[in-house]
């Protein structure tokens, strides 16, 4: 038996029916490799994680599900909790493209999802499919998008006893099994399943059904019925907006595209203040409020106001937004009358090499006043 029949065989799973017919497929066959998953992409530089959640999920992650298209809740849960404790990360993506999968661990991956949007926004994209556990992942964030063509739903439990006892027989083989306990040997592949098995079965099946339902009720706040009323169901394009499971039809680039306007609103919004304004705060001034030409004109303002010794004019240039060139007219022409009193007491007309090019230019211009 190889490892995914260990880890599916008679369980309860959240799984596609396509799906699941492949997975069984696949047990007998023994044979099914995909590319290994891209790894985690934690865009600290642009203020967003995106999160790959691809292939069958489990609970654990295995030596090879890098081969066999799989990620574990555990692994999701881990990248996750690296991003919501990264300060650079402002903005969870969770890009899905899964079946589903296990239901051990998917609960408590869906609370962890829905508690941390607390912290951080945390946004769902079915980047081709999110069906049952994946969908359940998906619902947890605070918005699930997708493009025209994504599925989503099939919200609904399945499980499957195989009974190989005719194939055993073909093959000459018969087992002998030993046990202690009434329910030991439920479910054996080995022997037909009984009654008693099958009602055991269905009964846990219907438990985790009435548990999810639930779960994505909350995390869509729709009522269980609405749920319900999907019969674990696909829904594509505009039918999953109309049913309540998406929110919005965008491309994975333009979710992208989202995701970093989102985070760098939030970044903008949590550090922007309001300063007092003062010549020696001129470059904060400008960066808070986010105008790169201002900042340039504000630098030339403050050094054109610092070397006409009037910095009390900077804040006056500042709110009246008054050009550069209208600035240096005013503080000429201010120069020029208070050089012109300096003049009429005697004081020499001709720049000294310590004074500053305005000072030496203001005090032409009073010159020429004085002389026309």
């Amino acid at each position: 038996m190889n490892d995914l029949y260990l880890k599916f065989a008679m369980k309860p799973i959240m799984l596609e029916r396509r799906s699941f017919e492949w997975l069984a497929a696949h047990m007998a066959s023994n044979k099914a490799f995909k590319p290994i998953k891209p790894p985690m992409m934690h865009g600290a530089s642009n203020g967003m994680a995106i999160i790959p959640i691809q292939g069958i999920l489990t609970k654990r992650s295995g030596i090879f599900d890098g081969m066999l298209g799989m990620t574990s809740y555990d692994e999701i849960q881990k990248q996750i909790s690296t991003a919501l404790s990264d300060d650079a990360v402002q903005t969870i993506l969770l890009d899905i493209d899964s079946p589903g999968g296990e239901t051990s661990g998917l609960f408590d991956l869906a609370d962890f999802i829905y508690q941390a949007r607390r912290q951080k926004t945390i946004w769902a994209v079915c980047n081709d499919e999110a069906y049952s556990a994946a969908y359940g992942i998906a619902s947890s964030a605070e918005k699930v998008f997708i493009n025209r063509t994504s599925g989503v739903g099939s919200i609904g439990v399945i499980a499957s006893h195989i009974d190989q006892s005719a194939f055993d027989e073909k093959q000459g083989v018969k087992y002998t099994t030993v046990f202690a306990g009434n329910r030991k040997n439920d479910l054996n592949p080995h022997e037909p399943i009984t009654s008693e098995s099958m009602q055991i079965l269905q009964s846990e099946v219907s438990r985790l059904y009435a548990m999810f339902v639930e779960l994505v009720a909350r995390n869509r706040n729709l009522d269980q019925s609405a749920i319900r009323s999907t019969e674990a169901g696909l829904y594509f394009g505009v039918d999953a907006i109309n049913a309540g499971l998406a929110d919005k039809i965008l491309t994975f680039p333009e979710c992208i595209q989202k995701a970093f306007d989102q985070s760098h609103m939030r970044t903008f919004a949590m550090t922007e203040t309001v300063p007092t304004i003062n010549p020696d705060e001129l470059l904060t001034q400008g960066k808070i409020q986010g105008r790169s030409e201002y900042h340039a004109e504000a630098l030339e303002l403050f050094r054109l106001c610092k070397l006409s010794k009037m910095p009390e004019k900077l804040g006056d240039f500042l709110e009246q937004n008054i050009p550069v060139n209208e600035a240096r007219e005013q503080l000429m022409q201010l120069l020029a009358d208070r050089t012109g009193t300096e003049i009429l007491s005697t004081v020499s007309l001709e720049p000294t090499p310590q004074e500053n090019p305005v000072i030496q230019a203001a005090k032409a211009r009073s010159q020429m006043k004085l002389t026309a």
